[in-house]
C-alpha cells in the first residue's frame, strides 16, 4: 500500500466523495440531506464535529434508488457499495467509496472490514405508527440476521462458524438480501404518514413524521454549501435532544476504529 491517509487529509477525500454527490443530485434533481452526526456538525459547528471522522447522508427512497441506478460509473474512482454490488457486504444502507484508497476498520477484536475510503448514503423508508414500530424493527433485525448468516463474508458470526456453514448451504444468500431490501422499503415512503433512515444505527430515534423529509434546503459545512432537510431541528432534537450542547469531555471521542492508505500508485 502508499501513504497512510491522516485524519485530516480522510476528511479532505469524504469531502471529495461529498462534492461530486452534490453535483450530481443537483443536477438530476435528486433529493439528499446530510445526516446523523454529519448534519449535527453542520448545524453546531459549520462542519464536522471536531472529533468525528465520517460523513453520512439520506435520501428518501424513491431518490435513493435513482441515485443508486445512475450514480455509478459517472466517475471513475467512485464506486457504489452494497450488498448487490458485493456479496460479502452485510450492511443494510450503502456507501460510496473512493477505489484509489484502502480503508480498514476494526469493527470488533475478532472482526475488520475492509472498503476504501467512505460517504455512508442511507435511504429514507416510510414506516409504520409508533406502536407498530417494535415488530417492525423486530422483523428487520430478523431479516438482517439471516443476512448475515448468509454472507460469504468472514466479518460476521466468527463465533459460530458451524451455524454460519449450514445457512450458507441452505440459504440462499441473494434472495435473503432481496428480502431485507424489500421488507424495509414495504411501506412506500411517497404517502407515507412516518418515515426515518431506519438502516442506521438509531432505531426508535429514527421513527419521525414523514414531513420532515420532504422539504430540502442549503447548508454550510466547512466553507462547502450541501443539502439538508429543512425541518433539521425537529429531526436533531429527535436524535440527540438538547443537540447545540456539547457532549462531556468523555463523550467526545471518535465513533470509529480505521486507518486509511492511499492504493500504490493511486493517489498521493
Amino acid at each position: 500500500m502508499g501513504k497512510e491517509i491522516d485524519i485530516n487529509e480522510l476528511r479532505e477525500i469524504q469531502l471529495g466523495i461529498l462534492d461530486k454527490i452534490h453535483a450530481f443530485c443537483m443536477e438530476r434533481g435528486i433529493r439528499y440531506s446530510l445526516g446523523g452526526g454529519t448534519l449535527l456538525g453542520a448545524v453546531r459547528h459549520k462542519g464536522y464535529i471536531p472529533w468525528d471522522d465520517d460523513v453520512d447522508i439520506m435520501l428518501p427512497r424513491p431518490d435513493y434508488n435513482r441515485f443508486l441506478k445512475e450514480f455509478d460509473g459517472v466517475y471513475p474512482h467512485l464506486k457504489i457499495l452494497n450488498a448487490f454490488t458485493d456479496y460479502g457486504y452485510i450492511l443494510p444502507f450503502s456507501k460510496v467509496i473512493d477505489e484509489r484508497t484502502v480503508l480498514v476498520e476494526r469493527v470488533s477484536e475478532e472482526v475488520t472490514r475492509k472498503n476504501g475510503v467512505f460517504v455512508d448514503v442511507f435511504p429514507v423508508d416510510g414506516l409504520p405508527p409508533e406502536e407498530g414500530l417494535d415488530s417492525f424493527l423486530g422483523k428487520m433485525v430478523n431479516i438482517n440476521r439471516l443476512m448475515i448468516y448468509t454472507s460469504p463474508g468472514d466479518e460476521a458470526l466468527v463465533r459460530f462458524p458451524f451455524l454460519k456453514t449450514i445457512c450458507m448451504l441452505f440459504i440462499n444468500h441473494r434472495k435473503t438480501v432481496e428480502r431485507a431490501e424489500k421488507f424495509i422499503s414495504s411501506i412506500d415512503f411517497v404517502t407515507a404518514e412516518y418515515a426515518g433512515a431506519i438502516s442506521g444505527r438509531y432505531g426508535h430515534k429514527e421513527h419521525m413524521e414523514a414531513n420532515v423529509f420532504r422539504e430540502y434546503s442549503d447548508i454550510a459545512f466547512e466553507g462547502r454549501t450541501y443539502r439538508c432537510i429543512s425541518a433539521y431541528d425537529a429531526y436533531l432534537t429527535k436524535h440527540y435532544g438538547d443537540y447545540m450542547r456539547l457532549p462531556p469531555i468523555e463523550m467526545q471521542v471518535r465513533n470509529h476504529d480505521f486507518r486509511a492508505w492511499w492504493k500504490a500508485g493511486g493517489g498521493k
